[in-house]
């Protein structure tokens, strides 16, 4: 029987729970033409509210075009990717990408190649020269398309804080925010992992998308749904979890989307009929060791002072972390020193900040590090809330 939890893929309508505020929040933004930009740690479910959204919208008078920069990595690459996926996203027909091609493109000569399979392998592309003189016409693309069909196109760019990376990244940025700012029948939806890098590309005001649209962080998906959801999947595949169970499952990982449906798969794997504190003790054990390389990498670059100061925090000194007590007892040296490691473990994904609270953003990674770094039993009992 199939595991009905999935995780390290986008999660289809059956696995797909709650976001209900969200969803419509964001197909309230596309359909008054509002561009969205959309942050939260990694895994939180960014991408399958896209396309879940995606999905529900997409008719013949709107079209959906989803890109993703995590294999992007310059600016040549990104006007052919958009050129190519805007083209396939708004016409059905393998014949009209052709003359799509050759008809919004007057000032450039495309490339255009097909595959052994027509219908997935088409490219575009644009010599460097002519991306240099014309690009205007690549990044007005969407937008001459929707006017000529009489369409709403939705441009959907994941990892969009990869063009951070791009050579002389903030001339690419204004050029993207001088055109894409007047269309009409184009809405944009911006979303991406690193939330310090999104943070600065669309909230400081120096930045050329500031202000550019609503902004949305997405928040973690509430407890009860998370019980209610995983209790559900287990039924549906005659196997029962109790609601106690459920919760110690959503608690133990703090909510997060991947780590929920990736510790319920480990218990519904291990029960034949009905879930056991012994079989949920095993799996917590499990996903903390799969993830254990990783963790011990990341931990062994840190310095010392910075494994200090997540000591403090696995400890549970969540705030106050530049109190004389706290920096004596972990070694943190001055507040100005406390304020130059939390900016660095912020830069490195491993810690957040909200509502003057320090916490990891990856809960397993807490876990792990309360057992092999403070040497704390991990038990199912302590857990329980």
């Amino acid at each position: 029987m199939q595991s009905p939890f999935l995780f390290g893929k986008t999660v289809s309508s059956d696995s797909f729970t709650n976001r209900t505020k969200d969803i419509a929040r964001l197909k309230s933004n596309f359909s008054n033409q509002i561009n969205t930009i959309l942050i939260s740690p990694r895994r939180w479910g960014k991408s399958s509210l896209i396309k879940k959204v995606a999905s529900d919208i997409a008719n013949r008078n709107t079209k959906v075009v989803l890109l993703d920069l995590f294999s992007i990595r310059d600016e040549e690459d990104f006007y052919n990717t958009l050129a190519r996926d805007t083209i396939k996203a708004t016409s059905n027909k393998v014949a009209e990408w052709v003359e799509m091609g050759k008809h919004f493109f007057k000032n450039i000569s495309p490339k255009i190649s097909f595959g052994i399979d027509p219908t997935t392998d088409f490219d575009i592309s644009f010599s460097y020269t002519e991306i240099k003189r014309n690009y205007k016409d690549i990044l007005n693309l969407p937008e001459k398309i929707a006017l000529e069909k009489n369409i709403r196109i939705v441009v959907a760019i994941d990892e969009f804080q990869n063009l951070s990376t791009f050579k002389d990244p903030l001339l690419f940025q204004k050029r993207l925010r001088s055109e894409w700012q007047h269309h009409t029948k184009v809405t944009y939806c911006l979303y991406g992992s690193r939330q310090h890098m999104m943070v600065e590309l669309f909230e400081k005001q120096s930045m050329p998308f500031y202000k550019f649209g609503d902004v949305m962080y997405l928040p973690k998906i509430n407890r009860q749904n998370w019980i209610q959801f995983i209790q559900q999947q287990f039924a549906l595949t005659k196997k029962n979890i109790s609601t106690n169970f459920a919760n110690v499952i959503a608690s133990a990982v703090e909510d997060h989307s991947y780590y929920v449906q990736q510790l319920s798969h480990l218990v519904w794997i291990n029960t034949n009929k009905t879930v056991t504190q012994e079989v949920l003790q095993l799996a917590l054990e499990s996903i903390i060791e799969q993830n254990a390389l990783l963790y011990t990498r990341d931990t062994e670059e840190l310095s010392m002072a910075q494994l200090n100061f997540l000591k403090a925090i696995a400890s549970g000194t969540n705030s106050n972390l530049s109190s004389q007590k706290v920096m004596h007892q972990f070694a943190l040296g001055t507040s100005a020193n406390v304020l130059k490691i939390k900016k660095v473990l912020k830069t490195k994904e491993l810690i957040d900040e909200q509502n003057k609270q320090v916490f990891f953003i990856d809960p397993v990674y807490a876990l792990w590090f309360q057992k092999f770094i403070l040497h704390k039993q991990i038990g199912i009992n302590m857990l329980t809330h």
